[in-house]
């Protein structure tokens, strides 16, 4: 796209990155020139300006990106074209970022299409829209035609479907009333939008297709109706699936009406939006909801679930949907009125055409057989604690407290005789007091509610005198032929699992220092080349855009520096792996001086581009023991923050000292830009994952890493900010 050749002049181009996903605008170190000698930076709200004009319309890479602004800068307007095309895509394939030139115009004249360029974008247009776009004369014949619509009819070249009607193409099923549509426009000049259409083709299999189209009035450049035009947009798969809806709704309301639980519809669309496109009215005695309840919202029926089982439910649904797989789940259910259920769900998912699943499915009231299994259980339980063979300690206590029962292990455990044991009380047999009494209060507790007691451990002492630890279920139980109340207790000892868990901590404790250790190296690995690279692909990206031989020199100088600070991290972070662990012995002396100009190096790009202005008071004789890529993670995490947060309103300043007081060492860095509300996250501001300004390229991990540096050799930071104002921090790094 050129400017018109009257109004052009010899005027300097200039390059500019648009970052689509962060909606960011980014200019050429020339742009200033197109305005001439007289503006030194960007005017307040230019680059808003020019935003508001990129985001008219979703970029295309098959429609050349061009866009037009005007400017009042300082007394004079000026005009400006942006050329540009696609640079980058994200994973799903949308466009993620464009670059190209900016052209300077003489006058609003610049800003006129001809007549060819018009052609040209419309004819762009109709080639790369789905929908079928069509014109047709005033007897409904083809004038023009779009590809999709050429595809459709099964011709390559639109232009062979010039002339023919639609009763060349469909069945009169569908051709007659087309026609009847258009004559009808014709006459009463009034259009038709978004009509359902049965399309049926006269070819030989007799396809039928349905359509959503939106036919309108067709006139010349004179106001003389011509013909008709219109859009058609293909809705097959939509019609297909409420038919199939429609035959399951059906199919569901009669086995409902059977069913001693409730059948339900559940549906996850493409964008993992879930509904219920049927409830039977079993759910009401099932789980006290009506149906309606899950018309917009299956909220109600998870807050039904037990909060200990709502994970597992959920996970297995996902998986469910997924895989496609069946869905088959128990878990418990809290009522309003019956308190607490089990149920069991079963469900079938099916992929429909649309990328959605649809799962018919069936919840039924398993409160019962559960209640049955439980008991089998306990019976089955305590048949096997009468056997000797285990080890547990098994024994039955009556309501005073006193043996009924006891197995091997329990005699052996307390080293009597079976008849120095039954009808004896914990107290009797040496228990400590205040801990039989425990025992009794539990006992009581089991035989008086008639529910299960798990203590996962208890710490005790042998008749030998020495530490065992016992894990110990308690449940009640009824004598046989008297049917009185007692409770069985199997105790398990787990001395030895016990002594395993301590020496397992012990080394996991060892284990988490050096996961840490590796965490820090990773997340140093992930800043600072992440930096690197993201400058030298930003000098790259201005070098292949921009013309001027000079300016090309000067930013393959800053390529060249770029790139040997990014061997000299390379190099660094090889040191410590060659050690295996970066400790507090990875230290050598250090100019903190070089490592600021090493670390200003590394963000040129981001310096220039938002043209900062650093002010610097330097100690450049200090010298310190230091490990050197915790120095240059810390400085740069706190000099591209300031950068990062700066206040696009202000000329931003950044503020670097470095000095030596009372025998230590500081580094403070200061910016005037955003700042934040101290008081309300000075206790989150170095927490992992937490951000404050809503920026896309925060991750909430540079400054819980940086504190993390600092304080692991002996340092300490402290920040103060300001909404609008600015922030500074204070680093005592010996």
């Amino acid at each position: 796209m050129t400017l018109i050749a009257s109004h052009r002049k010899e005027i300097p181009k200039s390059s500019w990155t648009w970052d689509v996903t962060a909606n960011k605008l980014s200019l050429g170190l020339t742009f200033l020139n197109l305005f001439g000698d007289k503006v030194e930076e960007v005017p307040e709200g230019f680059k808003t300006t020019v935003l508001e004009a990129f985001n008219v319309t979703e970029p295309s890479e098959d429609i050349p990106f061009y866009r037009k602004t005007q400017h009042h800068i300082n007394g004079k307007y000026y005009y400006i074209e942006w050329v540009g095309e696609a640079m980058e895509r994200s994973e799903s394939g949308a466009i993620s970022k464009m670059a190209g030139f900016a052209e300077l115009g003489t006058s609003r004249d610049d800003f006129t299409l001809t007549l060819n360029q018009e052609a040209l974008f419309f004819t762009r247009l109709m080639d790369n829209i789905k929908e079928s776009v069509y014109f047709k004369d005033l007897k409904s014949r083809f004038i023009k035609v779009n590809k999709a619509c050429a595809l459709k009819f099964g011709y390559e070249d639109p232009a062979d479907i010039v002339g023919k009607t639609d009763f060349d193409f469909f069945d009169d099923e569908h051709a007659q009333p087309a026609f009847d549509d258009e004559q009808g426009i014709i006459i009463s000049e009034e259009p038709i939008y978004n009509k359902i259409e049965k399309e049926v083709f006269s070819d030989a299999e007799g396809s039928v297709k349905w359509a959503s189209t939106s036919k309108m009035p067709l006139y010349d450049d004179k106001g003389v109706l011509i013909g008709t035009y219109g859009i058609t947009r293909d809705i097959t798969a939509e019609m297909q699936a409420k038919e199939e809806l429609k035959a399951s709704d059906e199919k569901f309301h009669q086995l409902s009406e059977k069913a001693p639980g409730f059948l339900y519809l559940h549906k996850v669309d493409t964008d993992g939006k879930a509904s219920f496109p049927f409830v039977s009215e079993g759910i009401k005695e099932i789980l006290e909801l009506e149906p309606e309840e899950l018309d917009d919202s299956m909220r109600p029926l998870i807050e039904r679930v037990h909060k200990e089982d709502l994970k597992r439910v959920i996970s297995s649904i996902q998986e469910s949907v997924k895989t496609q797989k069946e869905w088959n789940c128990e878990y418990r259910v809290i009522l309003p009125g019956k308190g607490l259920r089990w149920v069991r769900g079963k469900a079938t998912p099916i992929l429909q055409d649309d990328g959605s699943v649809l799962s018919s499915g069936f919840l039924s009231d398993i409160t019962e057989s559960k209640r049955i299994l439980k008991i089998n259980e306990l019976l089955r339980e305590q048949f096997e604690s009468v056997l000797n063979a285990v080890p547990n300690l098994i024994f039955l206590k009556g309501q005073d407290g006193k043996f009924l029962m006891a197995n091997d292990a329990t005699l052996e455990f307390f080293g009597k005789t079976e008849g120095e044991i039954i009808g004896k009380t914990d107290v009797d047999l040496g228990i400590d007091p205040e801990m039989a009494k425990k025992y009794h209060r539990d006992d009581l507790k089991v035989i008086e509610s008639g529910e299960m007691l798990f203590e996962p451990e208890n710490k005790s002492t042998d008749m030998a005198g020495k530490t065992v630890y016992h894990q110990t279920i308690k449940v009640p139980f009824s004598q046989a032929g008297s049917g009185e109340k007692a409770v069985l207790a199997i105790v398990t000892d787990i001395t030895s699992r016990k002594k395993t868990e301590l020496e397992l901590s012990d080394t996991l404790h060892i284990v988490g220092e050096q996961n840490q250790r590796l965490l820090n190296f990773a997340h140093i690995v992930s800043h600072n080349l992440r930096n690197h690279a993201g400058n030298i692909f930003m000098l790259l990206s201005l070098f292949d855009m921009e013309e001027s031989e000079q300016e090309k020199a000067e930013l393959m100088t800053y390529l060249k520096a770029a790139s040997e600070q990014l061997n000299g991290s390379i190099e660094d972070l090889n040191e410590i792996i060659d050690k295996q662990y970066k400790t507090e012995s990875d230290l050598k002396e250090i100019k903190p001086a070089e490592m600021i100009s090493k670390v200003k190096q590394v963000l040129i790009s981001e310096i220039l581009s938002y043209n900062i202005k650093f002010i610097e008071d330097i100690d450049e004789s200090l010298t310190i023991k230091y490990n050197s890529s915790y120095l240059e993670s810390i400085i740069l995490n706190l000099i591209s923050n300031a950068i990062k947060y700066r206040d696009p309103k202000k000329k931003s300043r950044v503020k670097v000292n470095l000095y030596e007081k009372e025998g230590s060492t500081y580094l403070e860095v200061s910016d005037n830009g955003l700042g934040l509300d101290i008081e309300k996250h000075r206790d989150k501001l170095f927490g992992m994952y937490k951000t404050f300004h809503g920026n896309e390229n925060s991750k909430g991990i540079g400054l819980f890493i940086t504190k993390n540096q600092i304080e692991s050799l002996g340092g300490s930071i402290e920040v103060e900010s300001e909404v609008k104002k600015g922030t500074t921090f204070k680093v005592r790094l010996t």
